[in-house]
């Protein structure tokens, strides 16, 4: 064991659109306390797209679940092109020894796919509903549980409502239970993060020509 605490950081699929998204995460990611992070992928439109077709087919809840799965799965490899220097793994089982072995480097993205379909329903305390309730913040906050976490964030493209009750759409119905036993969580607006970085930067430029004899 490396003696570091376990973070779990979730990127919304709203950052999917972001064209800083990487140089803000790393930056961001630079300013943390040293933990070992396993980074999460949200369904963003992907998801959208079959929440659409199950409005209009009425492929029901526990089907259109399943397809969200597999589209985390995508999107998880769609975060890995834009992080190449971030480890991946798929397999929960090894996932485990991952993390004991890293020194808290470079994130671990996971692709949660295998651990839904094979590991999750069968770990305590209760398992996630297969419901339009519940999203990729609460399959989040369910992997950090498991994994004992000592946090849990989410990076979203937004800040938290004044008055944050757990409601959509800042996260799903589900997460306040999912999330309920967690020792920490962090929302943060990444977008508004890369704005306020640029702006120090400015501040900190010298003004053309300054100091030009």
């Amino acid at each position: 064991m490396n003696g570091l605490p376990i973070r779990v950081v979730k990127a919304g699929g709203s950052l999917f659109g972001f064209a800083r998204f990487a140089a803000a995460f790393h930056r961001w990611l630079a300013q943390q306390s040293p933990a070992v992070n396993v980074l999460i992928a949200g369904g963003g439109k992907l998801a959208d797209a079959i929440r659409e077709a199950d409005s209009a087919w009425g492929l029901g809840e526990e089907a259109a679940h399943w397809l969200c799965v597999e589209v985390l799965g995508v999107s998880a490899r769609l975060l890995a092109t834009r992080l190449p220097a971030c480890g991946w793994e798929t397999d929960w089982n090894r996932l485990l020894p991952r993390l004991d072995a890293s020194e808290g480097r470079q994130p671990t993205i996971f692709s949660p796919v295998q651990f839904l379909r094979e590991i999750e329903a069968t770990l305590p305390p209760r398992p996630l509903p297969h419901t339009w309730g519940v999203t990729s913040d609460s399959i989040a906050a369910r992997i950090a549980q498991v994994l004992k976490a000592s946090e849990l964030v989410l990076l979203k493209s937004a800040d938290p409502p004044e008055q944050a009750t757990g409601q959509p759409p800042y996260v799903d119905d589900y997460f306040v239970t999912a999330a309920y036993s967690l020792k920490r969580v962090r929302f943060v607006n990444l977008r508004a993060f890369a704005e306020s970085t640029v702006a120090k930067r400015n501040e900190k430029s010298p003004a053309s020509g300054e100091g030009r004899a």
